[in-house]
């Protein structure tokens, strides 16, 4: 009796296809692993097995598991010659490389730990000594401010008293007034015999133009602000009169002379240039030139009077000597500016004593001490 050997066991179908889809999930999960990282192209192995480096290879691994999926259906589908077994063919492994380690993203900064909080202030004196030390020191080490910019020196205050606002400290009061105190050129001086040059000059052809003005009390003392042509031809140019100045005492004094008062006639040339012809006064009969300007005399500061017609010639106040002194000098009164040419009438006129008392009592002393001659030639006109 011929006995029959039993078939061989084949794994059931429901079987292998489970084991087809666990192989499916494994590649899924493998492209999932590796789909975060770029890793080099893959390689093939001779045994068709697929190395999953890099997400490129994703449509490649999904073709090679369906064909797997399809080879093996069709095998459970063809029927089997009864006493063969069949042949089980290899599933195709996959291999799948897991990076160890996830590339670390770049760190965040990290934020700088809080300030521990301070000590409450046990001694508020020592806070505020601490501030005041500490503004000290700045304001020491700070540059310092610049300098305000000059006033304008109409505005500034002056004086012919001995305080600090007197000749003797014009210079410093503005820059304006440097030369009061830097000028080697100033007036008014002593005029002496060592200083004389005795030699002739020109005339001086004063006209007989009346002219008029207005009686101004500056606070300096009393001024004529004259209106009106009044020309004096000298050094070949005619020269302006543009006001008349009362001093007293007289400013220069002549061979050891002081005279009690002086009227200062100041001229202006065609180029600008100034020169002040003084009259000096003594006590005698009244003057009439000098009383028709005391009869419009203004008796506050900065009051001005005009005079109603212009009743005034120099002629009449000029004495009957024309000879005079003449030297290179400058203004005697801030800002003392130079290259004025002062003209010094060497015989006085007269001036009554209650004329001049007026005038003390209106206008403070306004002349400047003499200054230094440095040098300079005196000429003595005959």
């Amino acid at each position: 009796m011929k006995k029959t050997m039993p078939a061989p066991t084949r794994p059931p179908r429901p079987l292998l296809l489970q084991q087809l889809a666990a192989l499916a999930a494994c590649g899924a999960t493998a492209l999932a692993a590796t789909a975060q990282t770029a890793p080099p192209p893959p390689s093939r192995a001779a045994s068709g097995t697929i190395r999953i480096e890099n997400p490129q290879d994703k449509a490649t691994l999904a073709t090679r598991i369906d064909e797997a999926i399809q080879r093996a259906k069709a095998r459970n589908a063809a029927p089997t010659p009864p006493g063969t077994r069949r042949r089980a063919e290899p599933l195709p492994s996959v291999e799948v490389r897991i990076p160890s380690e996830r590339p670390r993203m770049p760190a965040k900064a990290e934020a700088p730990p809080p300030a521990p909080p301070r000590p409450a202030v046990q001694d508020p004196g020592a806070s505020r000594r601490y501030i005041q030390t500490r503004a000290a020191e700045l304001a020491a080490a700070a540059p310092p401010a610049p300098p305000p910019p000059p006033a304008d020196p109409r505005t500034v205050r002056w004086d012919h008293a001995s305080g600090d606002k007197g000749p003797q400290a014009w210079g410093s009061l503005h820059p304006d007034f440097a030369a009061c105190s830097q000028g080697t050129r100033q007036s008014p001086i002593h005029i002496t015999a060592q200083d004389v040059a005795v030699g002739p000059a020109d005339p001086l052809p004063f006209g007989h133009q009346f002219f008029g003005g207005t009686v101004w009390n500056t606070g300096h003392g009393l001024e004529l602000e004259v209106e009106g042509a009044s020309i004096l031809p000298l050094r070949g140019a005619p020269w302006r009169l543009v006001r008349l100045q009362f001093r007293h005492p007289a400013e220069e004094r002549v061979h050891l002379q002081n005279y009690p008062m002086a009227t200062e006639l100041v001229y202006q040339g065609p180029n600008g240039q100034m020169a002040v012809v003084s009259v000096p006064m003594q006590l005698g009969s009244p003057n009439a030139f000098i009383t028709r300007i005391w009869t419009h005399m203004p008796l506050d500061a900065q009051d001005r009077v005009r005079l109603p017609q212009p009743v005034l010639s120099v002629g009449e106040l000029l004495p009957q000597d024309r000879r005079y002194y003449q030297y290179a000098g400058s203004l005697s009164a801030p800002p003392c500016t130079e290259g004025v040419l002062r003209i010094v009438m060497k015989a006085p006129v007269s001036i009554g004593l209650e004329q001049l008392r007026l005038l003390q009592r209106v206008s403070p002393p306004n002349a400047r001490p003499v200054q230094a001659t440095n040098g300079r030639l005196v000429r003595e006109a005959q």
